[in-house]
């Protein structure tokens, strides 16, 4: 049996986090069925670039998903909606605070037609935050969190951190919600508070200190030879992690400089002379024949790929972290499990309205009264 076999999950949200986290969830085997707006949609669905019209973000994070055209504006649509979450386990919202009680579907109104409902609400700031009425992105997310001032100069980034951060923090707290569960519980996700939570060693760095740390002020932060990126004769880059002395005098008898060994704590002098010479060495062979005369001599050294590169490893491959769902090629997740997960194949991203049909007969609804309910657009 799957992990969450029999439970079913509802999701009003769109975009990534609220999407990620229900991605997990159905991943474990948990039946998730999408509330969309009619005639729009998940805005995810026109994610750039798509292929053959489709969207493989959308298709990644939508995947084993079953989809039902609801409009909560419409009386009509809004009674679907409650029947609907009669029937489920957990409901995952997001929108901005307040806008699920203008519905009438916050928690404490929707634990009236569900006294076991696992309630999820994702926003950016929180329910109680005087900045949860704003709206905003990942990049503003980011920028709020302090993660954006890591670099030099703050730039667009190529993760989207706090989406992510928070689709995770949401599926953990429903995991636990569901473990026991004897009565209703509220989960609130902040994405910000999410995000700022993943940076255990900077805001450790500052309790300390007082100080917000900058590049190289410390090893972890690359003021040392042996945790470090150095460039190779092709244009390409290696990361050196070799933390442990062992793995350090590994990397330079390997790299023919074991004198080296001696100054791994000397003073700030004697470590420019340790990363001067490391990077004339790098600087003579290729990343990857550095890789392959390094790797498999337990020296914390791996190059560094491109995103390309990684997904066509044979790591990557070993670990099945490309999937085939219906026509696309979609990104897996890393878990491996005994008993598996999910016992179901996956199934493609669904179309807007794609299970309309079939949900509403589970709910009751005639053909005639689903037929109706279409025509004025209550319904997809």
């Amino acid at each position: 049996m799957g992990f969450l076999d029999g439970v079913r999950v509802v999701d009003a949200t769109r975009l990534l986090p609220g999407g990620f986290c229900t991605m997990l969830l159905s991943d474990m085997g948990a039946e998730v069925i999408k509330v969309e707006q009619p005639g729009l949609g998940d805005y995810m669905r026109a994610t750039p670039p798509t292929s053959r019209g489709r969207s493989p973000v959308h298709a990644t994070v939508n995947r084993n998903k079953k989809s039902v055209g609801i409009d909560l504006k419409s009386a009509e649509g809004n009674a679907v909606m409650r029947r609907l979450l009669r029937t489920a386990d957990v409901f995952v919202e997001g929108f901005r605070p307040g806008a699920m009680s203008r519905l009438g579907l916050s928690f404490n109104q929707v634990k009236k037609v569900n006294a076991k409902i696992v309630y999820c609400s994702i926003s950016a700031y929180g329910q109680e935050s005087p900045l949860s009425s704003m709206p905003g992105h990942d990049l503003n997310f980011q920028s709020v969190a302090g993660t954006l001032a890591y670099h030099r100069e703050p730039g667009v980034p190529l993760l989207q951190l706090g989406d992510i951060a928070s689709g995770m923090y949401a599926a953990l707290g429903i995991l636990g919600a569901l473990s026991g569960r004897k009565r209703p519980a509220f989960i609130d996700v902040p994405i910000v508070g999410s995000l700022m939570s993943w940076m255990v060693l900077p805001a450790s760095v500052y309790l300390a200190t007082g100080r917000a740390p900058r590049e190289g002020d410390s090893l972890i932060f690359g003021s040392t030879p042996y945790y470090n990126v150095y460039r190779t004769a092709d244009g390409g880059y290696l990361a050196v992690a070799a933390i442990e002395p062992a793995f350090w005098r590994n990397l330079l008898v390997a790299l023919g400089v074991p004198e080296l060994e001696s100054l791994r704590f000397g003073t700030a002098e004697e470590k420019a002379r340790v990363t001067s010479e490391l990077e004339r060495v790098f600087a003579t062979r290729t990343r990857d024949e550095w890789a392959k005369a390094l790797m498999g001599r337990d020296t914390c050294v791996t190059p560094v790929l491109t995103i390309k590169e990684a997904l066509d490893s044979d790591w990557a491959m070993s670990l099945g972290m490309l999937a085939r769902v219906g026509r696309e090629e979609v990104l897996n997740g890393p878990l491996r499990t005994i008993p598996y997960m999910r016992k179901r194949s996956y199934t493609a991203a669904p179309g807007l309205g794609d299970d309309t049909a079939s949900i509403m007969k589970s709910l009751g609804y005639s053909v005639a009264a689903t037929q109706k309910m279409k025509s004025r657009g209550a319904i997809q």
